[in-house]
């Protein structure tokens, strides 16, 4: 009996991971995922076969490490494909480790150090003679003042490195700014060395996505942008033939580099017809549904690549067909609707025009596709649903019945196990609330367990200063607190799961989809729903964020049956 061909994607979104499974799928591959949020709808494509749990990486990465082999050796897979950074990257840390348990879809060592640093990628396109905005890295003597005579204003900031092991979820942000004042309230928070300072160059952002092999290009497929949010992402686009200047630059680069694999090259051009090169994604990228959707097939093309060295030579493909994320683009036209104020119908009659393409067969979905429907269909009822509970919230009497329904539930899931807070970090939010839960109703803590965690990985951080001195004048210590995530077990093992906002619960949810029913957010029992994050605010951001999760905290102990324990010259 033949073996079954199969192969390992590490993901879980709705655009690359999910075009990348379908891809495969559909050429018979047996697709196996290893994902990071359990609750995303790219897991309900027909096209996956098996989902594997990986432990998170944190610290050394040790036990990712040691999970990964054992699930390689086991499974036996013909190729591997991270859709992201955070899986690349420890791949191309740890190549050596793996070697010979399988065909890994990432650039060689040379491409990751360059591709993945945006001041190499610089200097690589200077140095090939491709254009770029300009800029440099930040020096420790510059001022607000200093950048804008040089750069002008907006001014673009750039992290060197979206994502780096030592943090590998945490994510840089780019940062477009457009007052001095901004830049220099933002200065101070940047490390000088890991970011870059571009010129902001106007114009539309441009896409050439490319297959190569040893620095030859094999397939260009270019897409425009049709818009672009204030983010700078884009979820509405249309196919272009390559520009053949586009098509010189790319392939100049991936020459230098002697380059393998996929990419994409991300260019902005104004009318004038000037361009220069942003960034280039050396993983699969957001577009990708498009040119798969067109019969340029950037997945399967190089999973034979790297399985096979087939080197599959160029396809034509049809030009002005548009590609659309619909649930991210339809937040778009809600936010371009808000800024149009009367002009909001005009908006509507332009989007409804666009929507004809579909009766045509202009216009592609990224999601919602014939052979495959679930995926797309879960994601839009999930966005229904997310603007029902907008809704919902600005009702009169929703905080009075979410009050209800909070402390309902609490004294149901008590009787359960332990009360676990968490937030993000474990250093702020999560940590005051049980040491404060256990100083001031010690009786409650003897009879229910209670502890905190973070869902980012990354364990041993301190509670920051304005954080100590907030909680120190409320009568609770937490200098000897050392941050710690939220493991397997001590999610599966509460009774309650409390988190402060709905960040913190779509984070739970995403790791623990089955557990969302223990979940509530603490506020709702004091009758003020979410308490924000005050990690990056001054004193008075905590004094706030401590006050709220005091009272909270009294609601629980109430509903709990348990009074308070005042302590002399505790804060009120």
């Amino acid at each position: 009996m033949p073996v079954p061909r199969k192969a390992l994607v590490l993901g879980d979104d709705t655009r690359s991971f999910l075009a990348v499974v379908r891809s495969l799928g559909r050429q018979g591959i047996e697709v196996h995922a290893a994902p990071l949020d359990f609750a995303s709808p790219a897991l309900r494509s027909r096209y996956v076969t098996k989902i594997h749990r990986l432990p998170l990486w944190r610290d050394d990465g040790a036990e990712w490490l040691d999970a990964v082999e054992a699930l390689l050796r086991a499974e036996e897979f013909e190729a591997v494909i991270p859709c992201s950074e955070t899986a690349l990257l420890p791949f191309a840390r740890h190549r050596a480790r793996f070697r010979g348990l399988s065909n890994f879809a990432i650039p060689d060592d040379r491409s990751v150090a360059v591709l993945f640093d945006k001041h190499q990628t610089r200097q690589l396109a200077q140095q090939a003679g491709v254009a770029v905005p300009p800029g440099r890295l930040m020096r420790e003597d510059d001022t607000a003042e200093v950048i804008v005579a040089e750069f002008g204003l907006p001014v673009v900031v750039k992290p060197r490195r979206s994502y780096a092991i030592e943090t590998l979820h945490t994510r840089g942000k780019v940062r477009v700014i457009r007052a001095v004042e901004d830049l220099a309230a933002v200065l101070p928070t940047l490390v000088r060395d890991e970011h870059l300072i571009e010129g902001f160059f106007p114009g539309r952002g441009v896409g050439l996505s490319v297959l190569a092999s040893k620095g030859v290009l094999l397939q260009a497929f270019q897409h425009d942008r049709v818009r672009e949010s204030q983010a700078g992402a884009s979820f509405y686009r249309v196919s272009v033939s390559p520009a053949a200047d586009l098509d010189a630059a790319c392939a100049a680069m991936t020459g230098a580099l002697g380059y393998t694999g996929v990419a994409m090259f991300e260019f902005r051009r104004n009318d004038a017809g000037s361009w220069v090169l942003l960034e280039v994604n050396a993983r699969p990228w957001g577009s990708l549904p498009l040119p798969v959707s067109l019969g340029v097939d950037f997945p399967w093309r190089w999973y034979r690549l790297v399985t096979e060295g087939v080197e599959t030579p160029a396809v034509s493909y049809r030009a002005g067909v548009y590609g659309r994320n619909l649930v991210p683009d339809g937040s778009q036209l809600v936010e371009d609707v808000r800024q149009a104020g009367l002009g909001a119908p005009f908006v509507f009659l332009h989007r409804g025009a666009e929507l004809a393409r579909n009766a045509t067969g202009r216009e592609r979905q990224d999601t919602i596709v014939r052979d495959d429907v679930w995926p797309g269909l879960i994601e839009l009822g999930g966005a229904v649903r997310r603007v029902a509970a907008r809704v919902w919230r600005k009702l009169p009497r929703t905080a009075a019945v979410k009050q209800i329904l909070a402390r309902r539930k609490l004294r149901a899931l008590a009787r359960g196990g332990p009360l676990v807070f968490v937030c993000s970090g474990n250093i702020c939010r999560s940590p005051y609330a049980e040491i404060a839960l256990a100083a001031r109703h010690p009786d409650l803590v003897r009879r229910i367990a209670v502890t905190s965690a973070g869902t980012l990985p990354r364990d041993g951080r301190l509670t920051p200063p304005f954080g100590l001195a907030a909680a120190a004048a409320r009568g609770v210590d937490l200098h000897a607190h050392r941050s710690r995530h939220l493991t397997d077990s001590v999610a599966e093992g509460a009774g309650a799961i409390l988190v402060f906002d709905s960040k913190n619960w779509d984070d739970v949810v995403s790791r623990f989809p089955q557990l969302r029913d223990r979940l509530l957010i603490i506020g709702d029992l004091a009758g003020f729903g979410p308490i924000d994050d005050p990690v990056d605010g001054n004193r008075s951001v905590f004094d706030v964020c401590y006050k709220k999760i005091d009272a909270a905290l009294a609601a629980a102990a109430g509903v709990l049956g348990d009074p308070p324990v005042v302590k002399p010259g505790q804060a009120s």
